[in-house]
């Protein structure tokens, strides 16, 4: 799915959700029971109330959790949440991750899982990306950034693009609409390839 498709169908959930909210219906979904794992139910409790910690909903059942979820329209909030920070998602590089990764896909041993991070060179953090390609875990898109940001410090910037775009054309056209709406030189701006998460 594109990321575009992914901006649309957001798009419409949104729109659901409002109409969930302003129906007013207080009831959930037992379906829900089938759809989540105990996990996600409790991710969602945790994201809905801060006041609670995994060692308070321990002894919850599912049905329990369910219903201090509440009804479909938190289930809903969450879900766009999740879609909203998956279609920003860029790939970390911790060493956990990297371990994670490199357990998950069980390679022979590869130089990489074991190499700290922190002494990684552009040559090892090209070959990790093309790992993680290869394997389905991220794709190319393109993103708008300010003109300071360099191609080096595209990962590294505190606050990443908050859209990507699939093709750079898209990125182009997007930026096309900021510079008129903002009334900004294009010079004040550079698109840049990244890896996204999928």
């Amino acid at each position: 799915m594109t990321i575009r498709e992914r901006k649309l169908l957001l798009y419409f959930l949104e729109m659901l959700k409002q109409q969930l909210e302003n129906r007013k219906v207080t009831e959930i979904n037992s379906v829900f029971l089938q759809l989540f794992s105990r996990k996600e139910l409790v991710d969602i409790v945790l994201w809905l109330y801060t006041d609670y910690d995994n060692s308070m909903l321990a002894e919850k059942t599912e049905v329990e959790l369910l219903e201090l979820i509440g009804d479909d329209a938190c289930v809903l909030s969450y879900t766009i949440e999740k879609w909203k920070s998956n279609i920003s998602a860029v790939p970390k590089l911790g060493q956990e991750e990297v371990h994670y990764f490199f357990d998950e896909i069980q390679i022979d041993p590869h130089y990489l899982r074991d190499k700290p991070v922190e002494q990684w060179d552009e040559y090892d953090v090209s070959n990790y990306y093309s790992i993680l390609f290869k394997h389905g875990k991220t794709k190319r898109v393109f993103a708008i950034f300010t003109s300071d940001v360099t191609d080096e410090d595209k990962y590294a910037v505190t606050t990443q693009p908050s859209f990507f775009f699939d093709t750079k054309q898209e990125a182009e056209q997007e930026l096309e609409r900021i510079c008129i709406e903002s009334k900004q030189s294009a010079s004040n701006f550079v698109i840049h390839s990244l890896w996204k998460i999928t």
